[in-house]
């Protein structure tokens, strides 16, 4: 990803069993059709939650959190995306947040095999989830607005987005659909919270 490519975002994201009044009441078609995807989800089991990381339709694609603003809002910068296999370096960049140490990355290149074998199912605090989406997006007050169906495990639930990269404009969506005091929880928390992994690890 080139450093022009990079554009941080403030995200705010809801999870529920539905949330398809949300969706009807941000404009999101009810019709259209749905983006599919089977999609593979690192989590880091600790409390900290420094990244965003998951793959998908062959790439793996890292997400960093950068800030927490007084709002909840949260701003979140992509710095890695790379289609397997792997170089080293890139498994290097992915492990530096998590302030987990791999088995040392004696291979020149990993496949999503290798990956997951050899770098983190040693490592107890990570944790490999498959996950399908079924998501309907559209605009709102100037924001990405997206609805997503979620499966994970014998878990579904439902989550509502709203994306910008300025957090005044994301806030003011908010407010608009009155939802600027309801607790902003971000992919990670989410599915942690839908398989009662939120605490799993100290």
């Amino acid at each position: 990803m080139s450093a022009t490519a990079i554009v941080p975002r403030w995200e705010w994201r809801c999870f529920a069993p539905s949330v398809t009044v949300l969706a009807h009441a941000a404009s999101i078609p009810a019709d259209a059709a749905p983006r599919e995807s089977n999609e593979t989800y690192i989590l880091d089991l600790t409390g900290r939650i420094s990244q965003n990381v998951k793959i998908r339709d062959g790439v793996l694609d890292v997400k960093r959190l950068l800030q927490t603003d007084a709002e909840g809002l949260e701003l979140w910068e992509p710095v890695l995306k790379a289609r397997f296999p792997l170089s080293r370096t890139d498994v290097a960049t992915v492990f530096g947040p998590w302030m987990q140490s791999p088995a040392a990355l004696t291979r020149e290149s990993y496949t999503f095999k290798q990956l997951v074998e050899d770098t983190v199912a040693p490592l107890p605090a990570l944790r490999v989830i498959e996950v399908h989406k079924s998501r309907r997006g559209s605009t709102f007050a100037g924001c990405l607005a997206e609805l997503a169906q979620i499966r994970v495990d014998s878990e579904r639930v439902e989550s509502f987005s709203l994306e910008h990269a300025d957090p005044k404009r994301l806030l003011a969506a908010l407010q608009t659909l009155g939802l600027d005091a309801r607790a902003n929880t971000n992919y990670i928390l989410g599915l942690k919270r839908a398989l009662g992994l939120e605490h799993a690890v100290a």
